[in-house]
């Protein structure tokens, strides 16, 4: 007995019609925008020059404005330019680069050269920075200019203490707290600890009086001179400041004995 062999066949199905879309029979162009250059296909029929997203821009533009129509008029007080800003909104800047270039200043570094920008509250005097250097290792470069010396000798804390027993206040401003032993001359130059080469001075004078003589050691006068010229400048600082205490204690003690 055989058996007869068994074959599967797949169903047949229906071919569906095809149907041709209103815009296949109607025909297409190839349309190229003339402000972004972007192409593509479009219906034969479609006027329009532009594609969808370069065509909205104008009527965006008009909606921007609109809205816009009832805010408020600002000055930027950077660019002096008026721009829209709501009702509530104390906004002082136009834009993000405006409020960053009226707060920073621009310098020049003064061992590299480079130009850099710093914010303007940093050179207020509150901070400890000059604004002079454009990074930390151009700082410690001009440091190593001399040889650096750790330390101040083994009698500094002595030394420190009969300075600011000599001269109670700060040379220049008469503050009486905070306040650091300054050397006329560097110490790293001259390792000197002298009397005459010390004067007591507050943070923020201590920074001033830094900064100048950095700016007279880059031109390298002679040290004795510079030490003369210095030492003459800060003492009369120093006398005046004096005399300013002496008559604010004066009229203080005038009017507790009133």
């Amino acid at each position: 007995m055989t058996l007869a062999p068994v074959t599967f066949s797949a169903p047949v199905t229906a071919m569906a019609p095809v149907r041709h879309s209103h815009a296949r029979s109607r025909g297409t162009r190839l349309r190229t925008c003339p402000d972004c250059g972007k192409v593509d296909e479009v219906r034969s029929d479609n006027p329009a020059p532009r594609c969808r997203r370069c065509a909205s821009r104008p009527v965006l533009k008009i909606g921007r404005e609109r809205k816009s129509a009832g805010r408020n008029r600002e000055t930027c007080q950077h660019c002096r330019i008026d721009f829209p800003a709501p009702p509530s909104s104390r906004q002082k800047f136009c834009s993000r680069a405006c409020r960053v270039a009226a707060r920073s200043t621009e310098r020049t570094c003064t061992t590299c050269g480079t130009k850099f920008r710093i914010a303007r509250s940093i050179l207020s005097g509150r901070s400890n920075s000059s604004g002079r250097f454009c990074s930390r290792p151009c700082y410690e470069r001009h440091l190593c200019r001399t040889p650096r010396i750790r330390g101040r000798g083994s009698r500094w804390v002595a030394v420190r203490r009969e300075a600011l027993r000599l001269t109670p206040f700060c040379a220049c401003c008469g503050a009486r707290k905070h306040l650091q032993v300054h050397h006329i001359i560097p110490f790293r130059l001259t390792q000197d600890n002298s009397q005459t080469n010390l004067i007591p001075l507050c943070r923020v004078c201590h920074k001033r009086v830094e900064a100048v003589f950095h700016n007279i050691e880059a031109a390298a006068p002679p040290i004795p001179l510079t030490k003369l010229v210095l030492f003459c400048s800060i003492h009369a600082v120093r006398t005046v400041t004096l005399h300013k205490l002496k008559a604010l204690k004066s009229d203080a003690s005038h009017r507790a004995a009133a």
